[in-house]
């Protein structure tokens, strides 16, 4: 496998773009629910957890720009395989590209969850699965242009539902908050770690950099996208303590579109239901990218063609969602796969800086001593 990729110009992309392609495949499904998880834990210190989470998240973004640094043109798949070796690298490959199969399915059996409760309970999940992916299938061989493209527009047109809020805001009640730190650090803690299924994703840097132009301003975009991401998340969950009380909060599956139930317009009585509706502009580009990631690293790893990949794929995954049909294994996998992903996207970029700054110090030493 080659270790540099040699991505030609007419597919590049500009570090711009970087910090929509992250924020978005970050946002998605674990958003709507992300209050009643922590407060579970953290209770009314959750706002808390979430800025030690971003905290950690800048921090593991900067390693991954210093790892990335280390290289002109690599991609983790590449990297894994110059430090580890070709054995240990593809099986790394392997696990992180299974990762990215099991974060698929995750969300899309949770957002066919959603719109099976809040628009149409009688739809059967394989008909939803269908059309799901056949708009990823689709954007994911137009290309990584394609998919940034798409990631640039469907944040446009919805980061204006933060503004429809308006009304969740003025019902706040502020003492949901008090008393501030009344939890032990052990519980905030784990409120951020709990955190950590939502904030995933960044570590697509670590895939998109060769595609990069002007790949100095990628860390910087990398780490706008953190932020912009954990202020969101700060937020909504903000929002969600003051305007339920903790019984309230701790009842709900998806306190974030239960807050636009009260919202009412001249035009629209049911805005949960536009809302629910509108999702799907935020979540697909959480999984196109997911899709992308999968199917692109099972072609570093074992130079597969990506487009026979994409295809097996999607199959595995419409009957893969067949058999995921009750709540709680849905709730059981998703918990799993966020442990996972606490240790690929929180943990791994950490400890594999130093293992790449050792490596390429001993390098340099055995050349000059040559």
């Amino acid at each position: 496998m080659k270790i540099q990729l040699q991505v030609p110009v007419g597919i590049q992309i500009q570090a711009f773009y970087v910090f929509f392609l992250i924020h978005t495949t970050q946002v998605g499904t674990g958003i709507m629910g992300i209050s009643t998880h922590i407060y579970s834990t953290a209770k009314q210190d959750a706002w808390i957890s979430i800025l030690v989470a971003g905290v950690w998240m800048s921090i593991s973004v900067f390693c991954m720009g210093k790892i990335l640094q280390q290289y002109e043109s690599a991609d983790l798949p590449g990297i894994q395989v110059d430090i580890f070796g070709k054995f240990v690298g593809k099986f790394l490959g392997t696990i992180l590209a299974l990762y990215f199969f099991g974060l698929l399915i995750s969300v899309l059996l949770n957002y066919i969850e959603v719109i099976q409760v809040f628009l149409f309970p009688t739809v059967p999940t394989w008909l939803v699965c269908l059309f799901l992916l056949s708009l990823v299938v689709y954007a994911v061989l137009g290309g990584v242009r394609v998919i940034v493209g798409v990631s640039f527009l469907f944040f446009v047109g919805t980061v204006w539902l933060l503004i429809v809020l308006y009304k969740p805001i003025s019902l706040m009640e502020w003492n949901h908050f008090l008393p501030v730190m009344g939890n032990s650090y052990s519980d905030i803690a784990s409120g951020a770690f709990k955190t950590t299924y939502s904030l995933v994703g960044f570590e697509v840097l670590l895939f998109i950099y060769p595609y990069i132009q002007n790949k100095r301003k990628a860390h910087s975009a990398a780490q706008l996208a953190a932020l912009g991401t954990t202020l969101l998340t700060l937020a909504v969950v903000v929002i969600t303590i003051g305007y339920f009380s903790g019984p309230q909060l701790e009842r709900l599956i998806w306190p974030t579109l239960s807050m636009f139930k009260i919202i009412q317009f001249s035009f629209a009585e049911r805005f949960d239901i536009i809302a629910v509706g509108l999702w799907m502009m935020i979540v697909l580009p959480n999984m196109i990218t997911a899709m992308w990631l999968c199917t692109h690293t099972f072609k570093r790893v074992y130079g597969l063609r990506q487009k026979q990949v994409l295809y097996v794929a999607a199959i595995l995954l419409f009957f893969g969602t067949i058999v995921f049909q009750d709540r709680l294994q849905i709730n059981y996998f998703t918990d799993k796969l966020a442990t996972v992903g606490f240790y690929i996207a929180f943990v791994y970029p950490i400890v594999l800086w130093p293992i790449v700054l050792l490596k390429n110090y001993i390098r340099r030493k055995r050349g000059t001593s040559q």
